[in-house]
This record gives structure tokens, sequence and C-alpha cells, in this order.
């Protein structure tokens, strides 16, 4: 004996069954906005290729390379403290050049804390609070997550620009 399949069975395909996940950027480049890519320092390149006009890189461990487009250093050392004016130096950098229509490619070594350190302290520049700002970041790029003394000051530059420094 077999069982018979339940009526309207035969329309079932896969996708309607299981939709489709939206695609995740844990691999590869995020696009945070219109103007902000985020990425790790080996796919410099690809954020190249997908349409940024700039890099902005975060190594305080080593020099940019030498690559066919303008690259901006600025060196955040990773699970150090007290770099709140570096991070929000590099964060009005990007915000400067993203308003003027220039799209950024963004990063450090592995693309996880410094380069989310800088694009949430970009979003707080534009007034975004800081848990909103994360948030955002995450979304974009789920691997994101500042070292804890990267947090720290991301908490000192929100309380900063909430004074209207």
């Amino acid at each position: 004996m077999t069982a018979e399949a339940p009526a309207g069975a035969d329309d079932l395909t896969p996708a309607a069954v299981l939709p489709e996940p939206p695609p995740m950027n844990v691999f590869g480049w995020s696009r945070l906005d219109d103007h902000v890519l985020l990425a790790d320092a080996g796919l410099a390149m690809a954020m190249v290729s997908a349409g940024a006009q700039r890099l902005v890189d975060l190594r305080g461990e080593t020099k940019p390379p030498g690559l066919p487009v303008p690259i901006d250093h600025i060196p955040i050392m990773d699970l150090e403290p007290d770099q709140d004016e570096l991070i929000l130096r590099a964060a009005r950098h990007v915000a400067g050049l993203a308003g003027s229509g220039v799209t950024v490619g963004l990063y450090c070594q592995a693309g996880i804390s410094r380069t989310s350190t800088v694009a949430i302290a970009y979003l707080m520049v534009g007034g975004a609070p800081l848990q909103s700002a994360s948030a955002t970041v995450r979304r974009a790029r789920p691997q994101a997550m500042p070292a804890a003394e990267l947090w720290g000051s991301l908490q000192r530059i929100e309380a900063q620009l909430a004074a209207g420094a």
C-alpha cells in the first residue's frame, strides 16, 4: 500500500518549501551605503572593482600597498585603547569623501574590528546613536565586531559628539 501525496504536493518546489535566505556578506566586501564599502586588506582591489574610487587603509602594523588607486593611510592599532582621536579623524575623513560623492573602500587587515569601528563612527558622525550605528554595520557586515578597546573609544566618541565636539 502506498501513501497518497497531499493535495497540491506536485506544486511544491524547494523554493516554495523554504524561501531562499537573503545574501549575506560573511566573506568578501560589504556595502554599508551608497558611498562606503567595507572589507579586509586582501579584498582592496575587489572594492575598487566594485566602484571604490579611493581606499582608506586602517592598518597600523603596515604601510598601504602600491595599488592603482589613491589610498589614504590612517593607522589604527587593533586591541589598543585610547585611539579616540584617530578613529574620529578616520570617520570624519570617510564622511567628507562620501559627502562629496566619492565611493570609499574602507579596510583593515581582517576587516572585522578596525573597519567596523570606523564604519560605526562614520555613521555616528552622520548623527546615528552608537547602538543603531553598530546594528547597521552588523547588518551590512555580519562579522563586524569592534575589539573591546575600540568599543570603549566608540562610547567616548558618542559622548563627545553628543556634547557637540
